[in-house]
């Protein structure tokens, strides 16, 4: 049994699904046995040469070890005896890069003949995952006491939520996105970094859509962080912590609170 008969057994989260895809073509339809440390390497190399993140190319790597790890726990199938090497990219917190309002508006001035600009404005709105506006149907869409939610089943953390929608992203969103790509929307915004002269603003990518909704709800001071943790589907409260420090208003009560002791 080779690799791609591996990944058809298995289940996959969309995006995840397209990274081991890309994994399979670079090392090659192979028995899994057979894939070695050079095998890996050659991956990486591959994705540094798209100069992919190092966070990005571990979600790659993520996808392969799945594929490995089946093979590998099934010895009596398989017959693979070890699992190769992985050496995996280090990962740092980083800034929350936010899109600000001027560059909102920019963007919609360069985008505004691209059918991927009602997307990238619903990323915005909603904190949803690309994977996740590009997955959900018609019968997702539904409305409560004039209110518009969309119900995802299966995301990244394998839960269904509810994602409740501006009047914007609920004019936006009412056709679906099934018909865009995963990969002409990744292009897209590639290409657009470059027109607002961000190239060299490596965090300038479409997941800081996802930061600008929750940023921007944390900013105003207004929504608490479990609120946020719960819109945008964090499995750990301490992701959510990071846009912690856009809520000076709560250290300002902690002030008052001091200067009114008694």
């Amino acid at each position: 049994m080779k690799l791609k008969q591996i990944y058809d057994k298995l289940d996959w989260e969309k995006c995840q699904s397209t990274r081991a895809l890309v994994a399979i073509d670079i090392v090659g339809n192979i028995e899994p046995k057979n894939v070695t440390d050079k095998h890996v390497e050659k991956v990486i190399d591959a994705l540094k040469a798209k100069e992919l993140s190092g966070a990005t190319i571990n979600r790659y790597l993520a996808a392969l070890s799945k594929l490995l790890k089946y093979a590998h726990k099934r010895y009596d199938t398989f017959g693979m005896e070890r699992m190769p090497h992985i050496e995996w990219n280090k990962e740092t917190k980083g800034r929350v890069r936010y899109i600000t309002k001027e560059e909102e508006a920019k963007m919609i001035e360069l985008l505004k003949d691209s059918e991927y600009l009602s997307l990238y404005l619903f990323l915005m709105d909603t904190g949803m995952r690309l994977s996740e506006a590009l997955s959900y149907t018609q019968e997702d869409i539904q409305s409560v006491d004039g209110k518009t939610y969309i119900t995802l089943y299966g995301t990244k953390n394998g839960d269904t939520r509810s994602v409740p929608l501006t009047e914007r992203a609920a004019k936006l969103g009412v056709k679906t996105f099934q018909h865009l790509d995963y990969w002409k929307a990744e292009n897209t915004w590639k290409q657009l970094r470059k027109d607002m002269g961000l190239a060299k603003d490596k965090q300038f990518v479409i997941h800081a859509l996802r930061h600008t909704c929750a940023s921007r709800l944390a900013q105003s001071g207004k929504i608490e962080l479990h609120i946020i943790k719960e819109l945008l589907g964090h499995r750990s409260y301490n992701t959510t912590l990071r846009y912690s420090h856009f809520k000076p208003s709560n250290l300002l009560g902690a002030v008052d609170v001091l200067n009114n002791l008694d």
